[in-house]
């Protein structure tokens, strides 16, 4: 994949968000870095990038996927949290996008993932 080959030859990747999945944290027509990721060192709220239907998508990873046969890694958005994303395989995992998450950021989450089913 020409974009995973190209972060971790350079260390170093600008990605133009053009979801709202994460705002309000991830922000719209804005630019932000990513950088390589070592797979075994990820934690839950890390913000990976990844490859799913044809296009980077940025999430919140939220640990390995243990169930059935597919190996991999889970993640979630900030605008649908309870929502189960499909499974990551490790070699579509691009980067992660370096923010320091802010308190509020996960009060947010977790509002919207134990009250959005209500």
């Amino acid at each position: 994949m020409a974009i995973k080959q190209e972060i971790q030859e350079k260390k170093l990747f600008f990605i133009k968000i053009v979801s709202d999945s994460m705002e309000p944290l991830l922000n719209v027509g804005s630019k932000y870095t990513v950088v390589p990721v070592n797979l075994n060192q990820l934690k839950q709220f890390d913000i990976i990038l990844f490859w799913q239907n044809d296009r980077p998508n940025a999430h919140f990873y939220w640990g390995k996927h243990l169930a059935g046969n597919i190996k991999g890694h889970m993640s979630r958005s900030l605008k649908y949290p309870s929502d189960v994303d499909l499974p990551i395989k490790d070699e579509y995992i691009l980067g992660i996008i370096p923010i320091k998450l802010k308190l509020r950021h996960k009060i947010i989450f977790l509002w919207r993932y134990y009250f959005s089913k209500v």
